[in-house]
């Protein structure tokens, strides 16, 4: 008798985990509980896979639904046993090549490139897979894919699908597989709901260490939450004041060169930076790949040497000086109150801006929540500083209730401010 699987939300890579499970010959369901894939649906009815708009009132050997999802969309389904889209892919993936997996609330982007970039003047050949694209890092970067979902799911396709590298560096939403040999966790600077607010940020992060293989790293300040899910037998890898590595970054002014301090192993190496983004945010970035490393068996302080050349990732604060002023640009889908927020402060507290222009671009691309510019309005409140506040037209809805002055272009107000921060909130999630 065949095994009975269903499979929830096709929107985030469960028509991946589908197939996948029709192709072993399980006896598959997959129900699109967001109900706007109609086109993967029909696929997958074409192959085989029976779909549906919401959960049968029948029984399944195993439930496979992603962490952010509520588990009432389960109902009134039932199942011997239920899984997260990350167990699933840790079940069914594997890789040819060592993996490093990374979540986090914050930087886990930034983390993945800075890391990438280490690896390739390692000699290594790297696939990066971030919100930003997929890549081949090496000599040179070739972007694979522009367009691509960090979903657990996309793992199981590109383990499959690209097989000729040295490492892969795999920025991963809400959570790990189990499948890293080095497993990170940037942060939980904040613990925002998720599944309908029935669960937090920390349940599906809390996967990245609790499923952990082998190596796993983390904040130093963030042990007392991650370090009693660490697996027995595993080594932690903490960043942070009185971790293994802890780094500073001292500013010459937005825009300028910095200084990178670096502290591992009782030895200090000081750096000096590229201009053109903003290095003091990089820190944590920095901090985090540079532990990887070390749990890598690397060492630490030989790579932080190479970061003398590392250019800033494209779209992470990204700063450009001209005749206008200094502006600074982030296109991210993390884009939110909270890491708006913490840009202002270092706008504010580590280079002195005074006169701050802050344009927001709400929505672009596909993201699973929309930036709430009321939110925005209250963390603008807190900084004096800001004397502007701007959206472009995807926000014209919100723009009047949360105190945005609706405009065309970034042009209509370049030159309105000494500082320019322009967000764009986008990508693939």
């Amino acid at each position: 008798m065949s095994m009975r699987v269903l499979v929830l939300d096709l929107t985030h890579g469960g028509d991946i985990l589908a197939r996948e499970y029709a192709t072993r010959g399980w006896d598959t369901t997959a129900v699109d509980i967001y109900h706007n894939s109609a086109e993967a649906a029909s696929r997958l009815e074409r192959e085989g896979v029976r779909c549906l708009q919401r959960s049968p009132s029948e029984s399944f050997d195993l439930a496979v639904i992603p962490v952010h999802a509520p588990v009432s969309f389960l109902s009134p389904a039932r199942a011997e046993q239920v899984i997260t889209h990350h167990q699933a892919v840790r079940d069914l993936a594997s890789f040819a090549y060592p993996t490093v997996e990374i979540t986090g609330v914050r930087g886990k982007t930034s983390t993945s490139q800075v890391l990438s970039f280490l690896l390739a003047r390692d000699g290594r050949k790297v696939l990066s897979l971030t919100s930003s694209g997929l890549s081949s890092v090496g000599e040179e970067i070739k972007v694979l894919e522009d367009k691509v979902s960090i979903a657990p799911a996309t793992l199981l396709r590109i383990s499959r699908q690209y097989r000729d590298f040295d490492i892969a560096v795999l920025e991963v939403s809400l959570g790990g597989t189990g499948l890293a040999n080095v497993s990170v966790v940037t942060g939980l600077q904040e613990d925002y709901p998720i599944a309908a607010r029935t669960r937090r940020a920390y349940d599906g992060k809390r996967q990245m260490i609790a499923l952990a293989q082998d190596n796993v790293v983390y904040p130093e300040d963030e042990r007392g939450t991650w370090g009693p899910l660490v697996p027995a037998g595993l080594r932690s890898f903490t960043f942070g004041v009185e971790g293994d590595l802890d780094v500073a970054v001292r500013a010459n002014g937005l825009g300028e060169s910095a200084t990178l301090y670096v502290t591992a192993s009782h030895r200090i190496a000081s750096i000096d930076l590229r201009p053109g983004y903003l290095s003091v945010a990089y820190a944590p970035a920095f901090a985090c790949a540079l532990t990887t490393m070390m749990a890598l068996g690397k060492d630490p302080l030989r790579f932080a040497e190479t970061l003398s050349s590392f250019p800033g990732a494209p779209g992470r604060g990204e700063v450009v000086k001209d005749g206008k002023g200094v502006w600074v640009r982030e296109r991210n889908p993390g884009v939110s109150s909270s890491s708006l927020e913490y840009q202002l402060k270092m706008l504010v507290q580590e280079y002195g801006c005074r006169d701050i222009g802050l344009l927001l671009d709400p929505v672009n691309r596909k993201v699973c929540e929309k930036l709430d510019l009321c939110k925005v309005s209250e963390v603008c409140d807190r900084f004096p500083e800001v004397s502007g506040r701007y959206v472009l037209p995807s926000g014209a809805d919100l723009a009047d209730r949360a105190g945005f002055e609706m405009i065309r272009s970034m042009e209509e107000v370049r030159d309105r401010h000494g500082t320019m921060l322009w967000a764009t909130k986008e990508g693939y999630l």
